[in-house]
């Protein structure tokens, strides 16, 4: 997904982050699957994690590490969310893909691993996730604000300032 991240965004979203190639090797002796990448030598940071908690970002990166997590939700129809964003700069490392326990049941066996915290990890992260100047650039509606609400608003829509109003008229 980051791939196909870096080829949508646009322009003015400068950094093209990627995540470490991995190679798996089993270890006979014991029968264990091993993951194995280069090291990263930096300043390692955490921006979210498995359970939606984040950073509150502080540059231009941050916000778009963040903002990638929003996008994998809606780019696979609110199916999958990758959290535990990680690693020095723009290289990343040991990402977790979250899917929806009734995605995750469906299938009879535990996806992703012991990471994914399905349901709970995705309900998380709509209560904390704070939309960011790249969430709007993406055209990524407010989670906090239209958590059942799939569909993008145009970007005239985010920019023209004016206040949402439910049928009462009251600002939402």
């Amino acid at each position: 997904m980051m791939q196909v991240f870096n080829q949508i965004k646009p322009d003015d979203m400068h950094h093209s982050p990627r995540f470490l190639d991995v190679s798996l090797a089993l270890w006979h002796t014991n029968g264990q699957w091993l993951t194995i990448e280069r090291n990263l030598n930096g300043n390692f940071r955490k921006y979210n994690n498995n359970t939606g908690e984040e950073i509150t970002p502080c540059c231009s990166l941050e916000d778009m590490l963040l903002a990638f997590s929003h996008w994998t939700y809606e780019y696979t129809s609110r199916e999958m969310l990758v959290l535990d964003i990680q690693g020095v700069g723009y290289e990343l490392t040991d990402p977790t893909v979250i899917m929806g326990d009734d995605q995750s049941c469906n299938r009879g066996e535990m996806l992703f691993g012991p990471d994914n915290l399905g349901d709970v990890a995705i309900s998380a992260f709509l209560q904390k996730h704070s939309c960011n100047f790249c969430c709007r650039r993406l055209g990524l509606k407010d989670l906090r604000r239209h958590p059942d609400s799939c569909e993008n608003s145009s970007e005239a829509e985010l920019m023209s300032g004016k206040e949402e109003r439910d049928s009462d008229g009251n600002a939402v």
